[in-house]
């Protein structure tokens, strides 16, 4: 058992000589570590950009929601305009039949 490992905790003994296995786990643990500190910076980019994008949408949303207030608003005055000009029209006409009729006297 000349540079064996023995597990101390079921007895079991590895045949690999430690100056083989260790070599070979550290560098197992060193490359899930790497991949575990990728994920972790992968991770963290991907909540910022989850944040930055939900505070654009929400801009966006408001800056939506403002623009078709407005348009409604500006739906109801040109309604509002469109009325009053059929009514001036509408007494035009009836002043214009007035005239032709000699009912309103002239200037």
């Amino acid at each position: 058992m000349d540079g064996a490992i023995v597990n101390r905790v079921n007895g079991t003994t590895f045949r690999t000589p430690a100056r083989i296995l260790i070599p070979k786990l550290v560098v197992s643990r060193d490359g899930w570590k790497r991949k575990a500190g990728e994920r972790k910076r992968r991770l963290k980019a991907a909540r910022i950009r989850n944040r930055d994008l939900q505070a654009s949408r929400d801009r966006w949303r408001e800056r939506a929601l403002e623009a078709e207030s407005q348009a409604a608003a500006m739906r109801s005055q040109l309604e509002q305009a469109q009325q009053e000009c059929a009514a001036a029209r509408a007494e035009a006409d009836q002043l214009r039949d007035e005239k032709k009729k000699g009912l309103l006297p002239l200037r």
